[in-house]
């Protein structure tokens, strides 16, 4: 079944599995918030850390921007909030 948005076909797309490497930043200053690798394309994982970082930092404007690989080495898991 096609995907429609207010009535207009969506592109066929497939579910991605590999890993998304993100950051989150504060959107006006620029400060590094939060980072993190969502395993095997696990966007929920991504969306819930995103979240945590927004309950810890109420009222300002995030950005996450998605890398092509993670922070490095020795950061494994998500950080921040």
């Amino acid at each position: 079944m096609t995907d429609t948005w207010n009535g207009e076909p969506l592109a066929d797309a497939k579910s991605m599995n590999e890993d998304i490497h993100y950051r989150v930043h504060d959107a006006d200053s620029g400060a590094l918030l939060g980072f993190g690798t969502g395993r095997g394309g696990a966007l929920g994982a991504v969306v819930a850390h995103c979240r945590r970082v927004e309950d810890a930092h109420p009222g300002r404007h995030l950005v996450i921007r998605a890398y092509d690989g993670p922070a490095g080495p020795a950061f494994d898991r998500p950080a921040g909030p």
